[in-house]
C-alpha cells in the first residue's frame, strides 16, 4: 500500500495528519502494536516539518510485507538533528524518539518543490521488542 497527502504547514495540521496516517495504516492491515508506534513517529516527523520547515509539506506512507516506511518532505534543506534535552526542556525530543524507536531513519534530497525528505522505517518484526505504545488521547 502506498498513499500520500499534502499537509498544511501549520501546527493545527498535526492531528489531522496523524489521523490520516492511522486510517491509511489501518486500511493496510497494520496491527495495533505497530499502529500506535507508527502514528507516534508520524506525529514527530510532521511536527518537525510544520514547525521548522517551509512548504510544501507532504506525508507519504508505504507498507509492504517486511516494513512500513514513512517520509515527510518539506521545502528546507536543513536536516534534523538528534538532541538529548534535559528533562525540564519543553521540546526537542522528536528526532530522538524517531532515532530510538524506528528500525532506521534518515534524510534524502528531493527534486522539484521539496528540498528534502525525512524518513523512517519500522520493520514489522522489530515491534515485538519495543512493547506497546498509544497515541490516542
Amino acid at each position: 500500500m502506498y498513499a500520500e497527502t499534502a499537509v498544511t504547514p501549520a501546527l493545527s495540521a498535526i492531528a489531522p495528519a496523524r489521523h490520516w496516517a492511522r486510517d491509511r495504516l489501518s486500511e493496510a492491515g497494520v496491527d495495533d502494536g505497530r499502529l500506535d508506534l507508527l502514528v507516534l513517529l508520524v506525529s514527530e516527523l510532521v511536527t518537525n516539518a510544520v514547525a521548522h520547515a517551509d512548504p510544501p509539506v507532504v506525508l507519504r506512507v508505504h507498507v509492504d510485507e517486511e516494513r512500513t516506511r514513512v517520509e515527510v518532505t518539506d521545502g528546507v534543506r536543513d536536516v534534523p538533528v538528534v538532541r538529548d534535552p534535559p528533562p525540564t526542556a519543553l521540546g526537542g525530543r522528536g528526532v530522538m524518539f524517531v532515532d530510538r524507536l524506528a528500525s532506521s531513519w534518515g534524510t534524502s534530497e528531493e527534486e522539484g518543490d521539496a528540498a528534502k525528505a525525512v524518513w523512517f522505517e519500522l520493520r514489522h518484526d522489530d515491534v515485538s521488542e519495543l512493547g506497546h505504545f498509544s497515541t490516542e488521547r
